[in-house]
């Protein structure tokens, strides 16, 4: 009986390492995904399809280095495999002058972050609650659109506009937080 249990405690050791690793790093994965891929329905699609591949390659992770880093390359190249699926899209830009705006990003997704992630505290916190708890459904519990309209007995279509209009509510309030701090001349982390 111990040694099933202890296959399953380290399976859910490596669950919990991986989830706790993944969710600090979430934004600035998403950050750096659609810096190579500005259209972000492409940018989610690859994130979706480099989470995969980071947790079945959890196991080449070696604990204490940057997980961030680490994850990176693994988009970098799901970037790579999606823009040759693309072909219209790969042709955009070489193979060199990704890996060279891949480490660009990479350096500005962790200098930014800090910075846009107070603010977008901030701003949440200015939401009404009803859109507070609906960022939060979509976004802390990755719950799907439809799932969320079930819940709330409204359309797909009709959820898909509030949080549209909620994310443009956010996106102006950070925006808004840059210009006061560029105006202000301080600088960003």
């Amino acid at each position: 009986m111990d040694t099933k249990r202890q296959p399953h405690s380290v399976e859910t050791r490596r669950v919990e390492q991986f989830m706790a690793l993944y969710s600090s790093h979430q934004r600035r994965l998403y950050l750096y995904a659609i810096t190579l891929l500005p259209d972000s329905v492409d940018a989610e699609d690859v994130l979706q399809e480099a989470n995969l591949v980071l947790w079945r390659k959890f196991n080449q992770y070696r604990q204490g280095t940057n997980f961030f880093a680490w994850a990176c390359q693994i988009i970098r190249y799901e970037v790579l495999k999606y823009r040759e699926k693309h072909a219209r899209s790969a042709s955009l830009l070489d193979p060199d002058v990704l890996d060279r705006l891949a480490e660009v990003a990479v350096a500005e997704v962790e200098h930014l972050d800090e910075f846009h992630r107070r603010a977008l505290i901030d701003c949440m916190s200015r939401l009404s609650p009803g859109d507070r708890e609906l960022m939060r459904q979509r976004y802390a519990e990755a719950m799907a659109v439809r799932a969320m309209a079930a819940a709330m007995n409204r359309s797909p279509n009709a959820v898909s506009q509030s949080l549209g209009r909620v994310r443009r509510l956010l996106l102006d309030c950070i925006n808004s937080s840059v210009q006061d701090q560029d105006r202000q001349g301080g600088d960003r982390p």
